[in-house]
């Protein structure tokens, strides 16, 4: 717990600049969650593949399926933390955030049963040929709140 509480500190500080308003807003919310659910989905990958599991391949199929989604999503966060389009400079805002994200899921616990279910996650995700629902849907759920957005916006009174 304390980790968390470290990261979502470190995130604070590093919105406070950015972050003019309250809280996000929804289309930001949706690139934090899109992103971070990628983040995430990577890092099981990483992980499952050390297990025996090799979900690369469907991991690469749903970023490949969905690559103008996630892009958008990469675009919009460089904005929302003050970057051009061309990508992060290294030691930026973004690159601080991903680098969050990776930490955070990089070091999960996982399982060969949770493994074979991220693995069928991310190939249903792949080949859903809706325009990105699915993802959408799965995203929601896996990343209820993404961390930007806990970060940024203030509690409920």
């Amino acid at each position: 717990m304390r980790g968390g509480i470290a990261v979502l500190a470190a995130l604070a500080l590093l919105c406070s600049g950015e972050a003019r308003a309250a809280c996000i807003d929804e289309p930001v919310t949706t690139a934090a969650r899109l992103h971070e659910f990628e983040m995430m989905m990577m890092d099981v990958s990483l992980r499952c593949t050390r297990l025996g599991i090799a979900m690369q391949a469907d991991f690469d199929g749903m970023v490949t399926a969905h690559r103008s989604l996630f892009d958008e999503a990469s675009v919009r966060l460089r904005r929302f933390f003050g970057e051009g389009v061309d990508g992060p400079r290294h030691g930026s805002a973004y690159d601080r955030y991903a680098t969050l994200l990776a930490n955070r899921y990089g070091g999960g616990n996982t399982s060969l049963d949770a493994c074979r279910v991220f693995d069928g996650v991310a190939a249903e995700v792949a080949k859903a040929g809706d325009g990105g629902r699915m993802l959408g849907a799965v995203a929601r759920a896996m990343i209820e709140h993404p961390l930007l957005e806990r970060a940024t916006c203030s509690p409920a009174p």
